[in-house]
């Protein structure tokens, strides 16, 4: 809600006695609004460091409504005024009252439920503060974005001052056409324009002061080789890094600076470096890592509590606030050319971001984005392998399959009975991440588990562990398969699953499978029946992957079958044998 002021009205002063509200209280409210200000400007609108401020200036906001129905403060060119208190809040261009001033807003009323519509407001705030010469002011936004519990009173900037007449009193007379040529008859005039002579007691006229030379060129000017230089030097400073220049200068100050320059640089530092992982700034939060990191190993610059501050301050960077802005990020596509200064970033990090980063890597919808968190998550963990076993007992099930993948990528040894403990758990994505884990690990012990699952409930888990145990050669096993081959599971799989099965075996039972797969291609039973054609084919299949005699031998005996499908495996089975040959 907006009023215009009339110019008499602004010099008259807002009444500030408001039923009992303390100038205390309004100083402490607008303290706080400066500072939601800049949070507003410094973090996204779900960093809970920007939640936190507003909450507060919000809570301020009802706590005055105990005293007042409404807040009335006049705005001076730096200040806002309530009764005979001026309040100052910010600084140059930060200073908010300034803001209003200068675009014609002289005083300003908040009403009870402004707190409502306090984001709404920053965000007004924050855009004015970005609008260009040649754009819209401030009392603009205010009026489009129609607060209800907000007014504000205005004046017109052009006639701020000005008495302008309404012209009822001027006359104009016409110029008679004869005075411009008395003028032009008045003297000689050089063929440049230039007055020569004028006649005796006449004055010299407007057009015979102005000659050829007053339209000429500046005596000095800038030649083409000048001009260059002077545009290479532009185009220099246009491209020049202003942001690593600063950084640049607050460690050479850091290193060179009193204890006292100190804190405020790494205060400074301490501010900058959230703000630029949340916008993906990447290259700016690596440069602010790598001199700090240079610092500490070089040592002799910090005292040991400042060196503590220092390491705090990349612990903070490893909180779960700091790396769900980092994944929101690179979730958004901001990091794609930045993947060096993102490594870097991940590098420093702690093993306490080692939860957050392989939740968000189990999370992640983008492969890239996952690519990206596993390599940053593989080196944590072979530094922090005790975080790993430690993950393995969080109660967050992303968190624990997480930690089973990132197991078996580093091959933990001594991770693999905590890992086969878990084949119990109901979620079968849980359960094949163990039985990848545990075939990658190749511990002997924890691999013998693996036959427990071969009659899993759940397809893929099943393939999964047939083909872990014939990569292995778990010849333990051999039984268990042969059992299998022979039994109804396996029948009534599909083609995929049996030739998992029966490559499985013939991996690990070598030249000891050809009997069983030679009765199942070219046997019969007891009425002259042979085998249903997927299992004939797959212990075909097998047989090519034997290199012995025997298993050849096996194969030549259904070398022209009646069954297509059994005459098309063997012919495979044998080309594959003479070509290994």
């Amino acid at each position: 809600m907006s009023e215009p002021l009339d110019l008499h009205d602004v010099a008259v002063a807002v009444d500030a006695a408001t039923e009992g509200l303390a100038p205390a209280q309004v100083g402490e409210l607008l303290g706080l609004l400066a500072k939601g200000v800049r949070a507003h400007q410094m973090y996204r609108a779900n960093n809970p460091v920007y939640q936190r401020f507003v909450e507060g200036l919000r809570q301020a906001f009802v706590a005055c409504w105990a005293y007042t129905g409404a807040i009335r403060l006049n705005v001076e060119e730096n200040a806002f005024r309530f009764g005979d208190q001026r309040f100052v809040i910010g600084e140059g261009r930060d200073n908010i009252a300034f803001l209003f001033y200068k675009d014609g807003v002289r005083h300003v009323t908040f009403l009870p439920g402004f707190e409502d519509e306090l984001e709404g407001f920053l965000d007004v705030i924050h855009r004015a503060k970005q609008l260009g010469p040649e754009e819209d002011d401030l009392v603009t936004l205010l009026w489009e974005r129609e607060f209800d519990s907000f007014e504000y009173g205005y004046i017109d900037m052009l006639a701020e001052g000005l008495d302008i007449p309404d012209g009822s009193d001027v006359e104009l007379q016409p110029i008679p056409a004869g005075i411009v040529a008395n003028e032009l008859a008045s003297g000689d005039y050089a063929p440049g324009g230039d007055l020569v002579t004028a006649p005796t007691g006449m004055v010299t006229t407007p057009a015979g002061t102005i000659s050829r030379e007053n339209f000429q060129e500046a005596l000095y000017f800038l030649d083409p080789v000048e001009l260059e230089a002077l545009r290479a030097e532009l185009e220099r400073e246009w491209s020049r890094d202003l942001k690593a220049d600063v950084l640049n200068a607050l460690f050479d100050r850091l290193e060179d600076g009193s204890p006292e320059r100190q804190d405020e640089i790494l205060s400074i530092l301490h501010q900058l470096l959230p703000v630029y992982v949340g916008r993906g700034d990447l290259p700016s939060a690596a440069t602010i890592l790598r001199e700090l990191d240079a610092i500490l190993k070089r040592g002799g610059v910090f005292d040991a509590g400042r060196a503590d501050r220092v390491a705090r301050l990349f612990e903070e960077l490893s909180s779960p606030a700091v790396l769900g802005q980092l994944v929101q990020v690179l979730e958004d596509g901001g990091m794609q050319r930045n993947a060096e200064e993102l490594g870097f970033f991940l590098s420093h990090l702690r093993p306490i971001a080692l939860p957050a980063l392989v939740r968000a890597s189990e999370l992640a919808g983008s492969e890239v984005v996952r690519s990206r968190l596993q390599s940053a998550i593989d080196r944590l963990g072979e530094r922090y392998p005790e975080q790993v076993l430690g993950l393995l007992e969080s109660e967050d099930e992303a968190v624990v399959t997480g930690a089973v993948r990132l197991a078996g990528r580093l091959r933990l040894v001594q991770a693999a009975p905590a890992v086969a403990k878990l084949l119990d758990r109901p979620d079968p994505a849980m359960r094949l991440a163990v039985v990848e884990a545990l075939v990658a690990i190749r511990s002997g012990a924890a691999v013998g588990v693996l036959q427990n699952v071969l009659d899993d409930p759940v397809r893929e888990i099943r393939i999964a562990a047939a083909r872990g145990l014939g990569a292995l050669r778990y010849q333990p096993a051999k039984a268990r398969f042969e059992a299998l081959i022979e039994g109804r599971l396996v029948r009534s799989a599909d083609i995929t699953e049996k030739l998992a099965f029966f490559e499985a075996y013939a991996a690990l039972a070598a030249a000891n499978a050809v009997p069983l797969l030679d009765r199942l291609l070219n046997g019969k039973g007891l009425l002259g029946r042979r085998q249903p054609s997927e299992i004939r084919a797959c212990a075909a299949t097998a047989l090519g992957k034997i290199p012995v005699p025997a298993a050849r031998t096996a194969l030549e005996h259904a070398r022209n079958d009646a069954d297509p499908v059994v005459r098309s495996a063997v012919q495979r089975a044998l080309r594959r044998g003479e070509a290994e040959a």
